[in-house]
């Protein structure tokens, strides 16, 4: 495979596509605040939309980051940053469509809302997306650090011809490119995001971490032994993936580790289970997914829609409240 054209790095960008331009942020949660702050750090011009009497403004006077009304950043804004709930953003953008002028640029941390959304996006516009792989907390410490968190960036409508040099620039801005910076699809982006989330990171890691765990309860082992081996460990091999590839991973654990590892994982890891990945991939890719969301929301006391809590882990949740604290004071 030919990385040239997919991988970037600070050498590889000019951050001159933002230097001269307004950028306004639109929601200011963890990751909203995260890129703002870096962008003010990289000496960016930007400033936070805030919805009236929003908790925000508290935090916006303490990071010393500029704030007006969401209308007035629509108006002054060259490129319109949009870090509120992917399930927000559709109507967004409908509700303010007639507000956004020729040529600006909207950027999107998530293609979820322009994949499925349904908003009638005017062609005068940019759309793109940065997408860093990380949460806001960890997108502001690398920074700070004088490193970044990886991103993906994308190009859904290009009017200006300049879109990926657009993204490219905020990218490096945000301090993504100090670590790497992969060119992608928001149809791409949107899919695997989506199965990555599902099948390994929100789904089978956490809930084979409980269900081990409660194994270990029921056949009578202590609950404090149990938590380290099933969730504490995790940690430490997991950064010894990252540091030193799976391979190397391998052969720096016990030789009872890997063969354990490898012939029972291949038990659980069977055909069944790798045809029960292919389905989730199917549903995310015909919108199975999608409508099953879409089901699941419901219309809250303030006016937004919230999905129904479907997790459920008393028993581990009692011991990991009252172990975690604890060992992060010590770490």
């Amino acid at each position: 495979m030919n990385l040239d054209n997919k991988l970037f790095f600070d050498k590889d960008i000019s951050i001159s596509q933002v230097l001269n331009k307004k950028i306004g942020i639109i929601g200011y949660g963890n990751q909203g605040r995260a890129q703002a702050l870096n962008l003010s750090d990289s000496k960016i011009n930007v400033v936070v939309g805030l919805r009236k009497n929003s908790i925000g403004v508290k935090q916006l006077k303490k990071d010393k980051i500029p704030y007006l009304k969401i209308d007035e950043v629509i108006k002054e804004s060259d490129i319109i940053a949009l870090m509120i709930p992917d399930n927000e953003i559709d109507a967004f953008i409908s509700d303010n469509i007639s507000k956004l002028k020729k040529n600006q640029t909207l950027l999107v941390s998530h293609g979820y809302s322009i994949v499925y959304g349904k908003a009638k996006i005017p062609e005068y516009l940019n759309i793109i997306m940065v997408a860093p792989s990380g949460g806001g907390k960890i997108v502001r410490s690398e920074y700070k650090k004088g490193f970044g968190v990886p991103a993906l960036v994308a190009v859904h409508q290009d009017f200006s011809g300049e879109s990926l040099d657009i993204a490219l620039a905020y990218a490096k801005a945000i301090g993504s490119s100090r670590a790497a910076v992969f060119k992608s699809t928001f149809k791409e982006e949107t899919e695997t995001d989506l199965f990555g989330e599902q099948v390994i990171l929100t789904g089978s890691i956490p809930l084979i971490i409980i269900e081990s765990y409660k194994v270990l309860l029921e056949d009578g082992y202590d609950p404090v032994v149990a938590w380290f081996v099933c969730f504490y460990e995790l940690k430490t091999i997991v950064n010894l993936m990252f540091d030193k590839g799976m391979e190397s991973f391998y052969d720096m654990v016990s030789s009872t580790a890997r063969y354990g590892g490898i012939s029972r994982g291949k038990k659980l890891i069977d055909d069944n289970f790798k045809n029960k990945i292919k389905e989730i991939l199917k549903d995310i890719k015909n919108g199975n997914f999608k409508a099953e969301l879409e089901n699941s929301l419901s219309i809250g006391d303030d006016g937004k829609r919230h999905l129904k809590d479907i997790f459920n882990s008393k028993e581990f949740t009692e011991i990991e409240s009252k172990i975690l604290n604890k060992v992060k004071k010590r770490s």
